[in-house]
Order: structure tokens, then sequence, then C-alpha cells
């Protein structure tokens, strides 16, 4: 029997859990009841503080089918829990409960592995477990990772999510806790879904590991490096290799060192499973940080061993992994060479007589990416001739991409994407619609690896790619460097060329490249959508190609991916040239397209703005005039669209049109910069900058007077069209004849050989003389009744004549 403190306790206990049931924590609710019923079973208001808990569960459909479920363990009550989730709101204690609700269940079970996932999405769940491993880190861990993987993600989006732990201490010993468990369960033998825990190692690395100094030993690094084994499931080599990544990167030196230590030791051994295991790390190694994997690859002896050594195994999976690292190391020049001396032989007869395809075709690959390669010693060279041909292995590359068989076409795509450097593959492949058809329907499928993607991509920007545009002086650099190396620069290939280059983009658009690259751009790396903009760069610089271009969604795929470069949390992922490419691109498009076909509701012509504006500015390149003139012409053709985007162009480009391009000695610049101002005329907002009667409007309104004047036919037009749309403005009238020498360089105009110049002139002396007195005196003084008879004997317009005879009339007071 409970003595008297002990009752006055439960009586506490269960009035705190009644309030907390009427408050909805009705997981503290329960927790509270459970130790006064330890105390006091019988007592009455500890009963009725359970019945008034139960009540409230029941006001919950969720928590009841829970409750259901905990105590059935029936699937079709987990349906309906799951099914709940799903398409009802659940509210924040709801998710909190149920999460502790069904804490008791044990094992794994897919049903209760997804209904954790989606409760682990609500802040309340993730809290109460953050709250349960900070208690009991081995129990929540172990209990997890048996349900699923769901569950593990829900419990890294808990580990990465510090809002939901109640302290710093508490979230960096989450981490700690968390990745010594996963560490520990990838050691155990014979585990199952070890991907599970590579994950926790890989994501709290590559996320928090300045919270994880001192857990990392050799031992470790191993668990890690054995899981980069070919033989092993991907999902778990590619977190390894994200693993391995983050670890090089936070320690470059003491990585290198452990991997050289742990490739070695293995290779030693000289036991077929340690040397596909070493083989494996390397090859990974190797895109992570060539430098250490080459110096390892060409160690002493390393290279000239490796074929009697695999050969002397008699495995298939050891060859598999020699490949596999030979293919990776082509990366590097010095290890091709080594390669194409020691390995040759061996290659080509893999790719001749070696039943299985996978590894033929790896041989084949690697052979594509030695290629010809010639030794960079000075001594003599013996050649021997090569019993597979180039050509033939690429027709096999090239075979594979068009046909059904999907078993090969990684390695053959892989292969085609070293072969497209060479000039006269890359036209080989474009004559091919087949080829190009095939290759494109590969990289859409949905089954599609990162590899066939990005390899894919690959194809397609050598196959498009433009030879660089090079200043006088860099071709007089680019020269001097050839002779100081004792080099005759030798002449380009004829295939790089602009017409060819064009004619394989025309190739690869008729192919039907873009739709791919709208579809595959959202879920692209940083490396394939830089891949994407330079393909598109290159698809846009035929002005026959740019209206399919904008039809097929180029443009709002550009504006997409420049905004997605230049956010604030990107810029350091993307390659400096990525921006510039794609507003290049725009601007290139927005050039030959009617802004009104391309533009709608969901694509404002306000989006493209920022990517065009970005190219005005001067910047190092030497191409930044070019690319400035373009932009200027985009914006023109933008500018003829509606007011509302002559504002918008008005406020984010005005200055730098007018303070800096309008006086660049270019004269392309300085035309298209004039152009641009006609077409921002017909905004009042233009307007008034050149006529508010402030000095920096006068400043302006004298430039662009003298516009009219200078030797370039196109910038004086532009500028007698925008004076004549500004002094259609009584203001403006009188702010012009404030500018010295204002009239009589509108006059000027008037005599131009041009007629189309000369109407402009006209009209403005028009507005000039309407104004009354003041302009009519101002234009005389300017012997303007004499230059408009002339004007009226010279004309063939019929529109120049009326109008100057017109504005003659009123001069000499007639009307």
């Amino acid at each position: 029997m409970p003595s008297l403190f002990e009752v006055d306790r439960a009586e506490q206990l269960a009035q705190q859990a009644t309030e907390n049931a009427k408050s909805g924590k009705l997981s503290d609710a329960a927790r509270l009841l459970r130790e006064a019923t330890t105390i006091a079973p019988e007592h009455p208001l500890v009963k009725q503080a359970w019945i008034a808990l139960r009540e409230e569960e029941e006001k919950s459909e969720l928590l009841g089918v829970c409750k259901d479920w905990v105590k059935s363990q029936d699937e079709n009550d987990g349906e309906k829990a799951l099914k709940l989730i799903r398409t009802k709101g659940l509210g924040g204690k709801e998710a909190e409960q149920a999460m502790e609700m069904l804490y008791d269940f044990k094992g794994e079970d897919d049903l209760l592995d997804q209904v954790t996932g989606e409760l682990l999405q609500h802040v309340e769940a993730q809290r109460w477990l953050a709250a349960f491993v900070k208690e009991h880190p081995t129990q929540a861990y172990y209990e997890l990772f048996e349900r699923g993987d769901d569950s593990i993600d829900g419990l890294l989006k808990v580990l990465l999510n510090r809002a939901v732990w109640e302290a710093d201490e508490a979230f960096v010993q989450g981490h700690r806790d968390c990745f010594m468990l996963s560490l520990a369960m990838m050691m155990e033998e014979a585990l199952e879904h070890p991907e599970r825990a590579m994950k926790g190692v890989a994501q709290l690395l590559a996320h928090h590991a300045q919270n994880l100094h001192g857990i990392i030993d050799a031992d470790s690094f191993d668990v890690i490096l054995t899981s980069l084994d070919i033989r092993l499931p991907q999902s778990l080599r590619s977190q390894a290799t994200l693993a391995t990544i983050k670890l090089v990167e936070l320690a470059p030196s003491t990585a290198q060192d452990l991997v050289s230590k742990y490739v070695i030791s293995r290779v030693q051994k000289s036991i077929a499973d340690e040397l596909v295991v070493a083989f494996s790390a390397a090859a990974a190694i190797f895109p992570i940080t060539a430098k250490a994997a080459s110096e390892l690859f060409l160690s002493e002896g390393f290279v000239s061993t490796l074929v009697p050594l695999v050969e002397g195994k008699n495995s298939s999976k050891l060859e598999q992994a020699a490949l596999e690292l030979i293919s990776a190391a082509c990366i590097d020049k010095n290890c091709r060479e080594a390669i194409n001396k020691h390995c040759r032989i061996w290659l080509e007869d893999l790719v001749s007589n070696c039943p299985d395809k996978k590894r033929a075709n790896l041989a084949a690959l690697v052979l594509v990416k030695i290629g010809e390669e010639q030794s960079s010693s000075e001594g003599p060279v013996i050649v021997t001739p090569g019993k597979v041909d180039q050509d033939d292995l690429i027709a096999s590359f090239k075979s594979m991409v068009i046909s059904s068989d999907t078993s090969g076409k990684q390695d053959s795509i892989e292969g085609l994407a070293y072969a497209s450097l060479q000039p006269k593959f890359r036209e080989d492949l474009s004559k091919s619609p087949k080829f190009l058809r095939r290759l494109i329907e590969s990289m859409k499928h949905a089954s599609a690896s990162s590899n066939v993607l990005f390899g894919g991509l690959t194809i397609l920007v050598n196959l498009t790619a433009y030879p660089p545009i090079q200043s006088e002086e860099e071709k007089r650099m680019a020269q001097l460097k050839a002779y100081a190396n004792v080099q005759k620069p030798s002449p380009p290939d004829p295939l790089l060329d602009e017409a060819h280059t064009a004619v394989r983009c025309k190739r690869v658009l008729e192919a039907g490249v873009v739709p791919l690259l709208v579809g595959t751009a959202k879920k692209a790396s940083p490396t394939a959508l830089s891949h994407i903009t330079s393909i598109l760069l290159s698809l846009s610089t035929d002005p026959k190609s740019r209206p399919a271009l904008a039809q097929q969604g180029a443009v709002k795929l550009l504006v997409q991916i420049y905004d997605t470069v230049t956010s604030s949390s990107n810029t350091e992922k993307y390659p400096p040239t990525a921006a510039p490419s794609a507003a290049r691109a725009l601007s290139k498009i927005l050039i030959s397209t009617n802004p009104t076909h391309t533009f709608t509701q969901a694509l404002p012509s306000t989006s493209v703005l920022r990517p065009l504006v970005s190219l005005l500015p001067q910047s190092d390149s030497s191409t930044w005039q070019l690319h400035a003139f373009e932009s200027l012409l985009a914006l023109t053709n933008l500018a003829s669209m509606d007011q509302p985007t002559q504002d918008a162009i008005i406020r984010s480009a005005f200055d730098v049109v007018t303070d800096d391009l309008l006086l660049s000695p270019n004269t392309l610049l300085q035309r298209a910069s004039t152009e641009l101002l006609c077409n921002l005329m017909a905004s009042p907002a233009c307007a008034e900058k050149f006529a508010d009667g402030s000095p920096r409007a006068g400043k302006r309104l004298h430039l662009l007077c003298a516009l009219a004047d200078v030797e370039d036919k196109g910038t004086r037009s532009a500028a007698g069209g925008a004076l004549a749309m500004l002094l259609s403005i009584d203001l403006a009238v009188h702010e012009l004849l404030k500018v010295e020498r204002g009239v009589e360089l509108v006059l000027g105009l008037c005599r131009d050989e041009n007629e189309d110049i000369r109407h402009r002139g006209v009209a403005c002396v028009r507005e000039i003389v309407a104004i009354g007195p003041k302009g009519i005196d101002a234009v005389k003084a300017k012997g303007g009744e004499g230059v408009l008879k002339v004007l009226l004997k010279e004309s063939r317009s019929q529109h120049v004549v009326q109008l100057g005879a017109e504005t003659l009339t009123i001069l000499l007071g007639k009307k």
C-alpha cells in the first residue's frame, strides 16, 4: 500500500497529466500517468486522468488509428495511418504524439518506415526525436536503422536541423553519437543495408565535419575506402565516395597518405579479393585528387606489374577493377603514357577476345582515352602497330548508342565524349541523325544514370563548340608562344571553322536537343548546368536558329539558369563563365525574335533584364564590347514592346548606357546605345531624363545633339529619331534652345545625304517652330530658311517634302 507521501505524489502527477491532456500535450500526459500508475494504480484520480487522456486521444483520428495499429500490428491499420498523414492536415502535437506512440514498434517494417518518414517531415515530430536521441542515442539509432531507409533519412533530417535541438551542446553531441554509431555499424560483419550507415557517415561529414574532430582514425577511413569496392551496390559506393571527398577536403595530406597505405598494403598481399578492393579505392580517388592518385599509380613497379598481376589471378572481378582503375587514371597525361606503354596489348586483347561485353567495352573505352598517345620523352620511341583501330572503336561505340541494348551505353557514351574532342569524330557523329536522336533519347530516359547524362552533354558541347573569339593581340601572343617553344604554329583544322560548326549546331538542334535540355536542367549538377549553358550559347550563334530556340523554351530556361547560378548560395559552385554565357545566349536569341511572341504573363519581359544588363559594364574580357553590343541590340528589340518594358529598362540600364556606352570610342557600341535610346524615348520616363531642366539632363541633351553630327550614319539616324520624339514635348524644345549649337546640329540632320535622316531632321525642326516666335527666331538665326529650301529642292521623298514645306510656311509666318 502506498504511503501518504506517495499518494500525494500520484495525485499531483494525475492533475498535471489532466492539464497536459486538455492543452493537447498528450505524450507528456501519458508519460506522467505512467509514473503515477506505478505509484498508485488504483487511485481514482489516476484512473480518471487515464479516461480523460483516452478521450482526448480519440478526438484525433490519426492517434486512434495509431493506437489500434500498435495493438493489432495489422497492415490495414498501417495503411489507414499513412493515408491520414498524407491526405489530411496534421497538427504539430499530433505528429509528436503519433511518433511517440509508434515507437513501441520494433523490427523492420516497410509500412512503419514510410509512416515514420512522413511524420518526421513535421517539426514537432523532429523535436521529439531530437530529445529522444539526446537521452537514448544508441536505442534511437539502432531502432530507426532497422526500420528502413525513410526512417534513417528522417533521423538525418533531425540531425541536420539545429532548430529542433534545445541547445548547441546537444546538437553537436547528437552528431558525434550518430557518427560513431554509423561507423560502428559499418564494422559489423554481414551487415544488411550498409548504405544506411554510410549515408549517416557521408551526410554528417558533408554538413558538420567540424563537430566530428577526434573520431575519425585510420580504421574509420579503411571502412569508408572498403565501401568503394566495385562489387558493392552503387547506393553504398556513392555515399562512400561522398565521405571520401569530404575527408580529402578536410585533411588532404593525411587522407592521401592513408589512401596510399591502404592501397599499397593490399596490393602487397597479392590476394584477388584484396586487389579488387585496392583497385576500386584507387579508381575512386582519381576524380577527387588526381595528383595524389597519379603519384600512387606511377610509383615504381605499380603499372609495369599490373597486367601480369591481374592475368595471374584469373578473376573477372579483378580484371574489371583493374580496368576501372586504368580508365580513371587516363585523366592524367603521364598515366596515359604509362598505360599505353605497359597495358595497351592487354587492352587490345580484351577488346578482341573477352567474352564479357562489359569488360570488352571498358577496355575499348580506355583505348579511346589514350588514343595515339605520344611519349613525352626525348629519346627514341619504338612504335608498335596496334591491333585495334581507333576508327573501329568509335564506330562500335556509335552502334551501341544507336542499338536498343542498354548494357554498354554508359561506356560507349563516355568513349564518344573523349572521341568528340577530335574534329573528324565531331563531324562524323553530327552527320548521323539517327545517332543524335538515339543519344538524346538515352539521356531523356528516366533510368539514365548521371554518367550517361553527363557524357551525352559532353558530346553535345564538343559537337556545337565554336572556335574561341580572339582579339588581334591574343592572336599575336599565341604566335609568339608557339615560336618561343620552337614550334611552327599549326594551321587550324578546317572542320573546326565557323561554317562547319554552324552546320553541326543545326543538326543538333533539329535532333530535338532543346526539350532535352529543358527537361534535364531542373535536376542537373553545377557542371551539367554549365554544359547546358554552353550548348545553348553555341546554338544561339546562328540567327536562323534563334526563333526555334525561343519557341522550344530556351529563353525561360536561360533565365532560370542565370538566376540559379547568381543566387548568393550558389556562386562558388559554378565556373565564372556560367552566368555570362547564359546572359550571352539570351541576348543572341532576343536579338532575332519577336518579343511579343516570346513573353507571356508567366514569363514577363522584365525577367531577362538582369542578365542582359550584366553584360553592359566594361570588364577585363577582350570580347566584352561584342557581348555588350549584342545585349544592347536585344534591349533595343525589347524596348519596342510596351511602356512597362521600356520603363523597366530605363530603371536598370539607363545610367550605364548614357554615362558610359554613348561615349564609347567603339562605333558599334555607340550606335547600338543610341538606337536603344531612340526606342526608349517613347516613354515619358526617358524624355524626362533629357528635359527636366537639371544640369545632368542638359548634358545628356547636349550629347544627344552631338550624336546627330557623328560620322556613323546609323548613329546619326538613331539620334535624329530620338530627338524627333523628344521634341514632341514643348518643354524639351525649350531645353534644346538652351543647348549650345543645339538648333544648328538639328538643322545639320536636314542637310544629310540620307533621306531617312533628313526626314528625322525636318521633323525636329517642325517641333521647334511649333512652339512659337522663340522657336522660329532660333531656327531663322541659324539659317533654317535656306536649309529648308535646299531640302525641298533635293529631297525625293514625298513625306520629307510635305513636312519641309509645312515647316517652311510656319517659319515664314504664312501659317
